[in-house]
């Protein structure tokens, strides 16, 4: 008798309530994102109540053909929006998905290609269903519908708060501030004007749990640096996505290059220059994307070499989504710079082949990874992957370190990011605000 009085209770606040208009308007554009719901993701609250309110007021306009438009291109909008969100790039970033479209591979993932079909999927349903959803009439309706959208946005925040706090947007003007050439003490050249090589890894996060902390410290904690080198070791605060931390390290500033008064702001590369220093910026990639042919000078690098440079110097070419210049390849690039350097080097290395994403791709040499053994044996696969390309580039480093034709340089290595993956179980194994950074201060 009790449940039969709650259900009475319960029924009339939902009779007629608009199921049709909800599956179209609410679920099939927002599918990609509720899919994920068990498996992780980004907080998409904001957004899902945004796009949500705007679907309200586009059901209701007169034109079929307006309203199949917008239904046809609304998965495709919040998918664009979820990726950004993933990487914590912002929408006013979107003029990024052309690049991102040519010079990306992103449906070599097989995790992009399942979510570019559930999008697909979505559009064709919008379409479908564009002329049978029913227009909303009358107060109940419109009431109804708003709560089904305020319902969608909070079932997010619960399926999401878990690990919301990781992604970490650019802060509000005025918070506190900090990087790893700060810390580290290079903000200005030394007295006896060494070389100074500065490696921003793509996702080096700060792994919290203990086994794979044992292998971050067996790549970045090697006591055979110590022979050489007095090694300080640390971490800062990240905000954003890899362009903000380069923005961090090099500018002193938590900014965003697209907007960022260059004019302004006094950056490593350009001090380094005015103290005679031979300034050098390196990527594995297409110098276009994210605009570094652009900006990347005014920071005051006087050479860049990207992808293609690189390539022609020697080094060999990698796969993968973001296919380019193999890191491995880079050191010694690096180290032959400094052997045959007439005056003190600043030399600047984004790191490339740990872009998530990471495939099992024998290019990469990442197919049937084994690496870490059981301590990465229960994660997902994508896990042992990530840390596989983090001892390719810790490996190569040391080679590049211990090289005994190698004249005296300070690196510093720091990551730009938290490794930002979709899944849950993942994401939570590394610090949520904070990367590491490393010091290799050569001995005199």
């Amino acid at each position: 008798m009790a449940i039969a009085g709650a259900c009475r209770l319960k029924l009339p606040v939902l009779h007629g309530f608009p199921w049709l208009w909800a599956l179209a308007w609410l679920v099939v554009p927002n599918l990609a994102v509720i899919l994920m719901w068990p498996v992780g993701g980004p907080p998409m609250g904001r957004y899902l109540l945004g796009f949500g309110l705007f679907a309200l007021a586009a059901s209701l306009l007169p034109w079929l053909g307006a309203r199949r438009a917008v239904l046809t291109l609304l998965p495709l909008a919040m998918a664009t929006v979820y990726v950004g969100a993933v990487f914590n790039i912002t929408l006013y970033n979107y003029e990024l998905l052309l690049p991102f479209l040519r010079e990306v591979r992103p449906l070599r993932s097989p995790e992009y290609a399942l979510g570019a079909l559930v999008v697909a999927g979505a559009m064709a349903a919008g379409w479908w269903l564009a002329p049978r959803s029913p227009r909303l009439s009358g107060l109940r309706h419109w009431a109804l519908a708003l709560l089904a959208v305020l319902g969608l946005t909070n079932i997010d925040n619960i399926a999401t708060a878990r690990t919301a706090g990781s992604y970490v947007g650019l802060p509000q003007a005025g918070a506190p501030f900090d990087s790893a050439i700060r810390a580290a003490g290079l903000e200005q050249p030394g007295p006896r004007r060494r070389h100074l090589v500065v490696v921003l890894v793509e996702a080096l996060g700060l792994p919290t749990n203990p086994r794979e902390r044992a292998l971050f410290e067996a790549d970045w904690n090697r006591p055979e640096w110590r022979n050489r080198y007095a090694v300080t070791r640390g971490s800062v605060p990240y905000h954003g996505s890899t362009t903000a931390g380069e923005l961090r390290e090099l500018c002193g500033v938590w900014a965003d290059y697209r907007v960022a008064d260059f004019d302004k702001i006094d950056c490593l590369p350009e001090r380094y220059a005015r103290a005679g220093y031979r300034t050098e910026a390196l990527h594995g990639f297409d110098g276009s994307f994210f605009e570094r042919t652009d900006w990347w000078p005014k920071l005051g690098f006087q050479h860049r070499a990207f992808g293609a440079d690189l390539r022609a110097e020697g080094a060999q070419g990698c796969g993968g989504v973001f296919p380019g210049a193999c890191d491995a390849s880079v050191p010694p690039l690096l180290a032959q710079r400094l052997r045959t350097a007439k005056a003190p080097q600043l030399l600047y290395w984004v790191t490339l082949n740990s872009h998530l994403p990471v495939l099992a791709d024998p290019a990469l040499g990442t197919d049937d990874c084994k690496f870490g053994g059981a301590a990465l044996a229960d994660g997902p696969p994508m896990l042992c992957r990530l840390f596989l390309t983090h001892h390719r580039v810790s490996e190569a480093l040391t080679r590049m370190a211990l090289d005994p034709a190698l004249p005296p340089t300070d690196i510093l290595i720091v990551g730009d990011h938290m490794p930002p993956f979709f899944q849950r179980d993942a994401r939570v194994k590394f610090d949520g605000a904070r990367v590491p950074w490393v010091l290799l201060k050569a001995r005199d």
